[in-house]
């Protein structure tokens, strides 16, 4: 299993353990160090005072030095069976005197001086030993001099006893290790007891129960509770947005299509060609109605899926956008006669978001305005920029939009009485909810020549 996929008890675990011996290894390191410090401090105690008794024996006779050796201070040295006991007596000049004549030489950091004792470690035989060494002064009636006695002996107890040491404490170190594990074990389970009761919370809503999650948690889990909160919100939101398309789309399209389908069944009962040919005009125009309303339906369910304002992060150059929009249409500006006009500063009208959505939006707006303009009147497209906002204008000399109805015609589905323009009430509610979904607004105000309907949509501006 890699370690992405562990559990957090594995990973806290982890991350309490590893530290914990690499402490736990340093510790030791040391601690045998220090034991073996201390093991040398004692043996040394001893090493010293056999050294010290052999020189108290060593007597002048005729000019030649003499050992008379107690051999008790050597035996006090050999009560271990595994260690030895080897030294050496040297006298003025380092002239062997007495003992074993290949032992060690002295290292020079060794005082040689009258009641100096030193220590150092050596290798004898293949053996790791520890010599002490110890320099006296002799004199006799005619010459005097330094002599100096080496006593050497195994490191076997010494270190049977830093290991002993070590291990004594190897062992504290792994109980306390073990048992800081068992108790981050224990405290872990209990801390993530929270974590489980949110768990079992969540497994038993139903499937629609998408209220926003209040099960008491620790402090550094309230930010992830507060994101599944959001992303459940979210997530309503978009089903509540799926429902009411269905709702909508199932309630505007069943009139249209009954229409639709009336005219049909009375086209194909007509004998007459001309009248054939008047039924199948309005089964076309109803046809155009259908598709007309079912694009729009569409287009307001894709608007209910954007994000927040400011999710969508494409340039769009509002200037050219309109303008091919503008081009687009122009046919059925001929058609019907109106002097289509745009307008636009010469700089890119740089804006940011959804280029689909926008062109769903001015495109709306553009054919509202060429379907209640009257023939032969102008139609006006004006993209413009007001600081760091961009401002696209459409206005036409149609009847306009009486000031109590401009807040209504944002509904869906809401027409004014008494319009006797074809539309099924979704273009203006599509434009509002795209301009905020961008971040900017839309208003509607009198044309400029006091009469027609001026729509005016704020977008905010960006750099590219």
């Amino acid at each position: 299993m890699s370690q992405g996929h562990w559990s957090l008890r594995r990973r806290l675990l982890a991350w309490l353990l590893v530290p914990l011996g690499v402490v736990a290894a340093a510790t030791l390191i040391e601690a045998y160090g220090n034991a073996r410090a201390a093991a040398d401090t004692a043996y040394d105690r001893l090493l010293g005072a056999s050294a010290l008794a052999i020189a108290e024996r060593v007597v002048l006779s005729n000019n030649e030095l003499e050992v008379d050796l107690p051999y008790v201070a050597l035996e006090m040295l050999s009560s271990s069976a595994q260690d030895r006991v080897f030294y050496r007596v040297t006298g003025p000049g380092g002239a062997f005197v007495t003992g074993y004549r290949d032992l060690p030489p002295i290292p020079a950091s060794i005082p040689i001086r009258h009641g100096a004792t030193g220590f150092h470690d050596a290798v004898y035989r293949g053996e790791p030993v520890r010599v002490a060494v110890h320099t006296q002064l002799y004199s006799g009636p005619n010459e005097q001099g330094l002599f100096t006695v080496e006593v050497a002996r195994t490191r076997g107890e010494r270190d049977r006893l830093a290991r002993a040491i070590a291990l004594a404490t190897a062992r504290r170190i792994l109980v306390l290790i073990g048992v800081a594990a068992l108790v981050t074990w224990i405290g872990i389970g209990r801390g993530l007891a929270p974590l489980k009761r949110l768990e079992a919370a969540i497994r038993a809503r139903a499937p629609g129960d998408l209220r926003p999650v209040e099960t008491p948690v620790p402090s550094e889990v309230e930010a992830l509770v507060s994101a599944i909160n959001h992303l459940v919100g979210r997530l309503g939101e978009s089903l509540q947005a799926m429902q009411r398309f269905i709702s909508d789309a199932s309630h505007q399209l069943q009139t249209p299509l009954a229409a639709l389908r009336t005219e049909a069944e009375l086209t194909l009962r007509e004998r007459n060609p001309a009248a054939a040919r008047v039924g199948l005009e309005r089964v076309r125009d109803a046809t155009v109605r259908s598709s007309r309303l079912a694009a729009q339906l569409l287009s307001h369910a894709r608007i209910e899926q954007l994000g927040d304002p400011g999710d969508a992060d494409q340039p769009v150059d509002a200037g050219q956008l309109a303008a091919e929009i503008g081009r687009e249409l122009a046919p059925t500006a001929l058609a019907r006669d109106i002097d289509l006009g745009f307008e636009s500063e010469g700089a890119p009208l740089t804006t940011r978001g959804d280029a689909l959505m926008l062109r769903e939006m001015l495109k709306n707006l553009l054919d509202n305005a060429l379907r209640h303009g009257p023939p032969g009147s102008p139609v006006q497209v004006r993209v413009l920029r007001q600081r760091a906002t961009i401002v696209v204008e459409i206005e036409d000399q149609g009847p306009g939009i009486a000031v109590a109805e401009r807040d209504r015609v944002f509904e869906r589905f809401y027409r004014i009485l008494g319009t006797e323009a074809e539309g099924a009430g979704l273009g203006l509610p599509i434009a509002r909810e795209v301009a905020w979904r961008h971040g900017g607004g839309i208003e509607l105000l009198d044309g400029r020549a006091g009469h027609g309907l001026l729509v005016r949509v704020y977008l905010p501006g960006a750099s590219i």
